[in-house]
């Protein structure tokens, strides 16, 4: 520990040439090759981390190890350094020969930490749904491998006027000592789910709730004239075209037209004393309640009307004289 002790006061280059000096000098030199590559499940790096074969001084240490997840690289210099220090009779072929060292680590992801700031907000928000942005978006940690990667959220605080949040995430779960301790900071949005179409629909289809999806948007981003409630598509038509997974508007819809101009219309009269009906044609497409004009087939006479249904308007007492024409 002593060797450690020294060793985290020294970058790694002036640590090599200490060693170079006070290592022990065996008397004859070791069969040893350097390792193409180092994958550190400690704290320190040690000669026999680097080099294979190495029959003294296995366990000597070089540095502290890098960093969970990190990369060190000893080139041929420093190489040969170690080599000449600890009698190992090893010389560098070329000057690119190199050895790449690992520190071991499991990596915990943004989206593992979005993930455990998300259970903290929900809790702290009734259920309220929402949507987070953390000002980091490339955030991660690294663990050791024989560590759980589950996080701790604590001192949780949250501004909706602002839509912030910070909280401390910290790991492994319920850790006395964690390996990991940081303060995160970030966005929050609440939304609101949305009814939209599952496919494209088009201009004189009719809308069922088997063809109604739902979508999340940011309640900011709310337009005041999107339908939300999905009761309120059903049985209605689009204008145009609708895409799917797209909020619909009210402009987007209309009631579904159910005569054409030019169907052939049942015309019907009715008083406190008689109905009167006869036939006409529609001079202008309708939905059910609308308006439309219609012409008396018998008169040759334009009528304003109401439709009543399928084929079917009603028209307006002062046409009465015209059914009977």
């Amino acid at each position: 520990m002593k060797d450690l002790d020294i060793v985290k006061k020294l970058d790694v280059k002036k640590l090599l040439m200490a060693v170079a000096m006070t290592a022990f000098i065996v008397n004859s030199a070791q069969a040893a090759e350097p390792k193409a590559s180092v994958s550190l499940p400690g704290n320190v790096i040690t000669v026999g981390d680097v080099f294979d074969g190495v029959t003294h001084d296995a366990d000597h240490v070089l540095a502290p190890a890098p960093a969970y997840g990190d990369t060190m690289t000893l080139n041929a210099y420093d190489l040969k350094r170690i080599s000449d220090a600890f009698n190992l009779g090893w010389f560098p072929q070329t000057n690119a020969e190199e050895v790449v060292i690992r520190r071991d680590a499991h990596e915990v992801d943004h989206y593992a930490i979005e993930a455990a700031l998300k259970k903290g907000l929900t809790e702290q928000l009734n259920g309220q749904k929402f949507e987070l942005q953390l000002n980091d978006p490339s955030l991660s940690f690294h663990l050791p491998e024989s560590s759980a990667t589950d996080l701790d959220v604590s001192n949780l605080k949250i501004d909706l006027a602002k839509g912030e949040f910070h909280a401390l995430v910290s790991a492994p779960r319920g850790a006395a000592r964690p390996v990991i301790k940081q303060d995160v900071a970030g966005k929050i949005f609440a939304v609101v789910d949305v009814p939209v179409v599952r496919s494209v629909l088009h201009s004189g289809d009719v809308i069922s709730l088997g063809d109604i999806d739902y979508t999340s948007i940011r309640t900011a981003d709310l337009s005041p004239n999107v339908v939300t409630d999905a009761h309120k598509l059903v049985g209605m038509s689009p204008r145009r075209s609708v895409s799917p997974m797209k909020p619909i508007t009210t402009v987007d819809i209309v009631l579904p037209v159910i005569i054409k101009k030019g169907d052939l219309v049942t015309m019907v009269l009715k008083s406190p004393t008689m109905t009167l009906t006869t036939q006409g044609k529609a001079l202008e497409n309708a939905a059910d309640g609308e308006s439309l004009r219609v012409i008396n087939i018998s008169s040759n006479q334009t009528l304003d009307a109401v439709v009543t249904g399928p084929k079917t308007v009603a028209v307006n007492a002062p046409a009465e004289m015209s059914l009977l024409n």
